[in-house]
């Protein structure tokens, strides 16, 4: 693959830098919190001045015209210069050329997926069919019951729901499990609640079908594409997704009252609202 020969082309120079320069080596940088926050300074700041070079290459000044040729090379040169900084801040972080390469298509299908959305939500408003919210977590999605079992893994514990799992478990432990939880991906193999995908495509008949989720994507950036993914995986039908922790806010918001068949969520507050 051409991408894994430029970070490897990338990665050996990066090492050599450090190495002969600085005599240390890449897991030197990374593994110290303060080294590693220098350099990535060092790094970001050097990417940031090759991109604005990029731009003085451009003939965007009024009073400046330059030859097209010497444009055309010199801002690919540049281009090149940016991407080989960018790859040097991934190295210097320990990241590998498969990490890279798969979270680049996951953010490719978050990226497509937006916006599809904007359409999406232009055609749902303007449509003649009502519109009904649902909630994935605990409606689809075997919510919290996969959740418990991986707490339940980690702590060789034997909870069996979570009202007990949050009396048990200490606020700081609760934090950190769940989000060990949402950053290993264990949101794209959640199970899929029985007679879910029954249910959506006897509502696709008649309704749009908007998933409303408070999943904090912003926060934890993977949970967008790793929500796709299963979605994918399962097949399941529905016009857009939304992630909004106020769901409610959400709805009043951008849909008329008429707009609105009903909301199916686990949480009858939520619902309520």
């Amino acid at each position: 693959m051409q991408f894994k020969r430029l970070f490897e082309i990338q990665k050996a120079f990066t090492k050599r830098f450090f190495k002969e320069k600085h005599n240390m080596s890449i897991e030197d940088v990374y593994s110290d919190q303060a080294t590693k926050v220098h350099w990535n300074k060092e790094y970001i700041l050097s990417l940031s001045k090759e991109v604005f070079e990029m731009l003085d290459e451009l003939d965007w000044k009024m009073h400046h015209r330059k030859d097209e040729e010497d444009v055309r090379d010199n801002f690919l040169e540049e281009g090149v210069d940016v991407l080989k900084y960018l790859l040097g801040t991934f190295i210097i972080n320990g990241f590998t050329a498969e990490e890279i390469f798969d979270k680049f298509i996951d953010k490719s299908k978050v990226v497509e997926a937006k916006f599809k959305q904007e359409n999406s939500i232009d055609k749902i408003k303007s449509s003649n069919r009502k519109t009904v919210f649902i909630d994935i977590d605990g409606v689809l999605a075997t919510w919290p019951f996969d959740y418990i079992k991986f707490v339940n893994t980690r702590l060789e514990t034997n909870y069996k729901n979570l009202p007990d799992l949050k009396k048990g478990v200490g606020k700081k432990d609760q934090y950190d499990l769940k989000t060990e939880y949402r950053l290993t991906g264990q949101k794209k193999s959640l199970g899929l609640i029985e007679g879910a995908k029954e249910m959506l495509d006897e509502l696709s008949k008649t309704y749009n079908i908007v998933l409303l989720t408070a999943r904090p994507y912003k926060k934890f950036f993977r949970i967008y594409a790793d929500t796709l993914e299963w979605l994918t995986d399962h097949d399941l039908k529905y016009d857009c997704i939304i992630f909004d922790e106020e769901k409610e806010k959400y709805i009043i918001n951008n849909f008329r009252d008429n707009n609105v068949a009903f909301v199916i969520d686990d949480q009858l507050d939520n619902a309520k609202k």
